[in-house]
């Protein structure tokens, strides 16, 4: 996982705490206990209300480090897709291998096992929101899909604010995340006992394949 390394005693125990705290709200919500929490980071729980505060806190600042992880691990695709979306024409070609590099990198993302309690927390959210996930979503999830639906509506010739591209961009982010979400379905089905290098590269594959035919279905003016 692509985060800062903390460097100084205070900086540690945030962190753990931080881990902790995404491993046990990811498990049990706000059900969590402080308790809990600083027993599995190894510190005192005076630490949580030192640190953070009350657990409410605790929780959004699990929130601002998921956005921090985020921005920081698709950053680059951001820059990288502002500037093909600023050039006087679009660049079908460049735009295809950025979404297809996206794609790939998210894949390679949710196919990890440190990243699981990341997505228990999300998808926690997702089904229950709280006001934490509207500060991932307004920090990192919308600019990043309104950006990826822009990308899709410039290689396709199809406006990025029509509700069926959003839908369309939508779907493709979801075919990658299902990945993590059906991860038992998938391991069981193809027989495989984990997600290693080889069986993530065919996960690529298929969703490269499967990104070209919504391009191509997509694209205004295309030969059916």
């Amino acid at each position: 996982m692509n985060t800062p390394p903390a460097t100084s005693k205070g900086e540690q125990a945030k962190s753990q705490l931080i881990a902790a705290a995404l491993a046990q709200f990811g498990e049990y919500g706000l059900h969590a206990t402080t308790r809990d929490i600083a027993a599995q980071a190894g510190q005192n729980i005076a630490a949580i209300t030192y640190y953070f505060g009350s657990k409410d806190d605790l929780y959004l600042a699990c929130a601002r480090w998921i956005t921090e992880f985020i921005d920081v691990n698709f950053k680059p695709y951001a820059e990288a897709g502002q500037r093909l979306l600023d050039a006087p024409e679009p660049d079908r070609q460049a735009i295809r291998e950025l979404l297809l590099s996206a794609c790939r990198n998210l894949t390679l993302l949710l196919t990890q096992e440190e990243t699981m309690n990341l997505s228990r927390f999300i998808s926690r959210e997702q089904l229950s929101p709280t006001p934490a996930y509207r500060l991932i979503h307004d920090r990192v999830i919308a600019p990043l899909h309104d950006q990826m639906t822009q990308l899709i509506a410039a290689c396709t010739g199809r406006s990025p604010h029509d509700t069926e591209t959003i839908l369309h961009t939508h779907a493709l982010l979801g075919e990658v995340l299902s990945f993590r979400i059906g991860r038992e379905t998938i391991l069981l089905r193809a027989g495989w006992t984990q997600f290693n290098e080889h069986n993530v590269e065919q996960i690529c594959r298929v969703i490269a394949c499967h990104l070209d035919l919504l391009l191509k279905g997509l694209t205004v003016g295309a030969e059916s």
